[in-house]
């Protein structure tokens, strides 16, 4: 096999499966991780079940329909993979109904645009590389390991779609995203270590689950005006963010969305947000000073948990739920508020200092605080 050339395999969703599989004597799968840039399934080859016989009817359907056009799939070892060896065309790809779905890329090129046809014929999906599903029960789709050289990534305007397709991509810097997309999918740069900063395009109404996770480098990050949602650890580990600005469209912070931002020091919520969720920033260990909304109803478990530096905030006589471990270890700390409301309440009884607005309460009863969130 031609080592030279590093793969970027973005496949399709239904040539998802990436996982070592052990198989024991009843020949049960096991999902772990796989070996190689351009390794796609693995198995135990002591096994009696091949790699190949653990796929799906659809993902051999897939590979097979890449050697009817000429490319070479391995798989008389522990592992089906895409042999790089006598590949001339820079990207592969299958067809759907509609265009183009661009499955992997081959080459070292380390700024990369994304053609707008292929073969007279229109790109309009950039799908993710090889994924598997965690557990019985978890829908969500993971990302494998791959490392290129890419570090400036571009767009045709109106591609329609990107899926998960740059997960630990970490020498990238810079992306642009095309205007016309309104998600930003899943896991899609994740551990991109080398990003330093990024702008939402106009259309974005959601940002999707671990999109920017552990993106360690990222300084900056512009939203947009209509952004309405920030899924679950969206933006978790991104350690050298400093500050967020919202916009007064967002209405939803996932859970986790923000954890582990040691650099972060400045957040404004918008109004329309009603609930700060569980471990939202947790770990936020920078953050000195806060003020909720009027919107927001209820924090969640460890919302703000290891905030060490938060000194204070101030939470709006709306509020009717504060998780016990909304504030933990938050030893500085000093929630301001009106007089007589649940968050004077919430700090007595969890021995929080209160600042407020008016006349300050006694002898409040042992059960004054209900509510709890988890």
């Amino acid at each position: 096999m031609r080592t030279a050339k590093r793969i970027m395999i973005l496949s399709l969703t239904a040539a998802m499966a990436a996982a070592l599989v052990s198989c024991g004597d009843k020949g049960k799968a096991e999902a772990g991780s796989a070996v190689g840039s351009n390794a796609v399934v693995s198995a135990d080859t002591s096994s009696e079940v091949s790699a190949w016989d653990m796929l799906t009817d659809k993902e051999k359907d897939f590979y097979n329909e890449l050697e009817k056009k000429g490319h070479t799939i391995k798989k008389d070892t522990g592992y089906v993979y895409i042999d790089a060896a006598g590949y001339s065309d820079e990207w592969g790809n299958t067809f759907g109904d509609e265009g183009i779905v661009i499955s992997y890329y081959f080459g070292n090129d380390e700024v990369v645009h994304v053609p707008e046809e292929i073969d007279g014929k229109k790109v309009v999906n950039v799908a993710g590389p090889p994924m598997w599903k965690f557990g019985d029960t978890n829908d969500d789709y993971h990302n494998l390991d791959y490392m290129f050289n890419i570090r400036e990534l571009y767009f045709p305007e109106d591609l329609q779609e990107i899926k998960g397709a740059f997960n630990v991509c970490e020498t990238l810097e810079k992306i642009e995203l095309p205007k016309s997309q309104t998600e930003i999918g899943f896991f899609c740069f994740r551990l991109c270590t080398g990003l330093k900063e990024f702008t939402c395009p106009e259309g974005v109404t959601t940002i999707n689950e671990s999109a920017f996770s552990d993106c360690k480098s990222m300084k900056s990050i512009t939203f947009n005006d209509g952004l309405k949602t920030i899924g679950t650890g969206a933006f978790s580990g991104c350690e050298s963010l400093e500050k967020l600005e919202f916009p007064d469209s967002l209405e939803s912070i996932g859970p986790q969305s923000f954890q582990m931002c040691k650099g972060l020091k400045e957040v404004n919520i918008p109004p329309k947000v009603d609930n700060i969720p569980k471990r939202a920033f947790m770990y936020c260990e920078s953050l000195e000073t806060l003020e909720l909304p009027e919107s927001v109803t209820a924090i969640g478990s460890k919302a703000f948990a290891h905030c060490r530096d938060l000194k204070e905030i101030y939470i709006p006589e709306t509020v009717s739920e504060i998780a016990e471990t909304a504030f933990e270890d938050c030893d500085s700390l000093t929630i301001k508020g009106k007089a007589g409301s649940y968050a004077e309440k919430y700090a007595r009884i969890n021995e929080i200092g209160f600042a407020a607005e008016g006349r300050a309460l006694s002898g409040l009863p042992d059960n004054a605080v209900g509510g709890i969130l988890c």
